[in-house]
C-alpha cells in the first residue's frame, strides 16, 4: 500500500489537540487543501470516537442519555481554522480564476496572430514573430483546465504547421528542434523517472505537468517525433497503469471494507434487545457491541461516496441499543428505588417484631413478613446485601430467642413432672405414716411410746419436703406459664 496511505493509518493515534496543532502547520503549505482534508476527516473521526466513549461511559454509570452534553475545546479552534482557511482559499481561487482568464484571453490573442502570421509574409520577419509569440505563450501563465485542451491544440497545430510549412532557413529550423529536442528529451527522462516512484498519487500528479510542458513545446525533426513521443507516452502507460492498478486495488479493498461493514451493521442490528430484562443480558449485549465497535475501527474505509452514509447506519444502531440500555437502567432504577423502599419498611416491622415473647402471634406475623420480601422485587445490588442482613438479622434473633425459650420451657416441663412424681409419692408415704400413727400405744405413765416419737419426727420431716417440693411445683409452673 502506497506510503501516504499507511501514515494516514497512524493518524488515527493522534489526539484532538495534535490534529489542530497539525492543521495550524499545514495551512500555508503547497499542498494544503489535501491535507486540510486529511486533518477534517481524521478530526472527526476521533472526535466522534471519543464523544462515542463518554457516551457509553455515562451510559454505564445509570445516566439518562438524554442529559448528555459534551463540547471538546479543541474543536472551536479546528472550526476557526477552517473557517479562516476558507475565506483565504476562497480569495486565492478567485485570484486564480482571474489570473487564468487572463492568460486565456493572452494565449487566445497569440493563436490569433500565429493564423494571421502562417497566411503568409516575410519569412524572417515572421520567425522573429513567431518566437516572440513562443516567449508571451510561456509567459501568459496557465489556463483553466475546462478551456486549456482546446487553445492548446490550437497552438500545437499551428506551431507544427509553422514548422513544417512556413520555408524558413534550415539554420534556424534545426536550431529550434534541437532546442526542443532537449526540452522534451529531458521530459521523457523525467517521466521514466517517475515510472520508479512509490508515491503513485504524487507521481501521477507531476506527470500531467509534464504533459503540459510537452504540449506547449514546439515540434522536434519529423524522423525524431514518433520516436520520442512513443519513448514518452511509454513511461507515461507505465505511470498511469500503476496509478490505475493502486486506485483499482484500493477501489476492491474499499469494496470489500464496505461489505464487512454491512455485515456488521447487520450483527448489531440484529441483537434483540427486546429480550433484555436483566443487567446480565445488558452486560452481554454491551460487550457484543463493544466488539463490534472495535471490529468497525479495524474495518478500513469503506468508498467515499457510501462511507458516511454506512458509518452512519452503523452509529444509529449502537445509539438505538444503548437509547434502551439507558431506558432500562432508569425504568429499573426506579423500581429499585420503590423495591427498597419496602423492603425498608418490612425491616422496620421485624425491627419491631423481634422481641416479641408471644411466640405463636410473632411467628405467623414474621412468617407473612417473610412471604412478602419474597414478594418484593430486587433493589440495587449496591445495597442489596445491605438490606437483606438488616431483615434477616431481625429475623434470625426473634427465632433464635423462641427455640431459646422453647428449649428452656420443655427443660422446665421434664423437671416439674419429675418433681410432681417425687411429690406424688411423698404425699402418699406421708399419709400412710399418718394412718399408721393410730395403731401405736402410749406408754403406762402417759409418756408417749418412743416409736410414736420417731414417727412424728419422721412426718415432720416428710411435711416440710413436701412443702418445698410444692414450692418448687409453683415456681416451676410460673415459669411454664411465661
Amino acid at each position: 500500500m502506497e506510503e501516504n496511505i499507511e501514515k494516514e493509518e497512524r493518524k488515527d493515534e493522534l489526539s484532538l489537540a495534535e490534529i489542530v496543532e497539525q492543521l495550524k502547520a499545514v495551512l500555508d503549505g503547497d499542498q494544503a487543501k489535501e491535507k486540510v482534508a486529511q486533518l477534517k476527516s481524521q478530526f472527526y473521526k476521533r472526535h466522534s470516537a471519543l464523544l462515542d466513549e463518554m457516551k457509553q461511559a455515562w451510559i454505564d454509570d445509570g445516566k439518562d442519555i438524554s442529559e448528555f452534553a459534551h463540547s471538546f475545546a479543541e474543536e472551536a479552534e479546528f472550526k476557526a481554522l477552517l473557517q479562516a482557511y476558507k475565506q483565504k482559499r476562497a480569495e486565492e481561487l478567485k485570484k486564480i480564476e482571474a489570473m487564468q482568464e487572463r492568460a486565456y484571453e493572452i494565449k487566445k490573442g497569440i493563436v490569433d496572430k500565429l493564423t494571421s502570421l502562417l497566411d503568409g509574409g516575410d519569412v524572417d520577419k515572421i520567425f522573429a514573430e513567431v518566437r516572440k509569440l513562443q516567449a508571451e505563450w510561456k509567459e501568459a501563465g496557465e489556463v483553466a483546465q475546462s478551456k486549456y485542451n482546446e487553445i492548446v491544440k490550437k497552438y500545437q497545430t499551428l506551431m507544427t504547421q509553422f514548422y513544417d510549412d512556413v520555408r524558413i532557413s534550415n539554420e534556424l529550423r534545426d536550431y529550434d528542434f534541437k532546442k526542443n529536442l532537449e526540452i522534451k528529451t529531458r521530459l521523457c527522462e523525467e517521466a521514466e523517472k517517475l515510472t520508479e516512484s512509490k508515491q503513485l498519487n504524487d507521481a501521477f500528479q507531476k506527470l500531467q505537468k509534464l504533459h503540459q510542458e510537452w504540449r506547449e513545446t514546439g515540434p522536434v525533426a519529423k524522423e525524431l517525433r514518433d520516436e520520442l513521443w512513443n519513448r514518452f507516452k511509454a513511461a507515461t502507460d507505465i505511470v498511469n497503469h500503476k496509478h490505475a492498478d493502486f486506485y483499482q486495488a484500493k477501489k476492491a479493498e474499499e469494496e470489500e471494507n464496505l461489505s464487512k461493514k454491512t455485515a456488521l451493521c447487520e450483527a448489531i442490528e440484529a441483537i434483540d434487545i427486546a429480550k433484555a430484562k436483566s443487567y446480565k443480558a445488558w452486560d452481554e449485549i454491551t460487550a457484543k457491541v463493544l466488539e463490534l465497535q472495535e471490529e468497525w475501527k479495524k474495518s478500513g474505509f469503506a468508498p467515499k461516496k457510501v462511507n458516511n452514509r454506512i458509518y452512519e447506519r452503523f452509529r444509529s444502531a449502537c445509539d438505538e441499543i444503548f437509547k434502551a440500555k439507558n431506558e432500562f437502567y432508569k425504568s429499573t432504577k426506579e423500581a429499585f428505588a420503590i423495591n427498597l423502599q419496602k423492603k425498608k419498611e418490612l425491616v422496620a416491622a421485624a425491627e419491631a417484631l423481634k422481641d416479641s415473647k408471644e411466640w405463636k402471634e410473632a411467628t405467623d406475623a414474621f412468617v407473612k413478613l417473610q412471604k412478602e420480601w419474597k414478594a418484593v422485587g430486587p433493589v440495587s445490588k449496591r445495597v442489596s446485601d445491605q438490606i437483606w442482613n438488616a431483615f434477616k438479622s431481625a429475623c434470625d434473633y426473634f427465632f433464635e430467642q423462641k427455640k431459646a425459650a422453647t428449649e428452656g420451657v420443655v427443660s422446665i416441663s421434664k423437671e416439674y413432672e419429675k418433681l410432681r412424681r417425687a411429690y406424688d409419692k411423698l404425699v402418699a408415704d406421708l399419709t400412710t405414716r399418718e394412718n399408721n400413727m393410730s395403731f401405736l400405744n402410749f406408754g403406762s405413765k402417759g409418756d408417749k411410746n418412743p416409736l410414736l416419737k420417731q414417727m412424728e419426727a419422721q412426718i415432720e420431716k416428710m411435711r416440710k419436703e413436701k412443702e418445698e417440693l410444692r414450692q418448687k411445683l409453683v415456681e416451676l409452673e410460673k415459669k411454664m406459664r411465661g
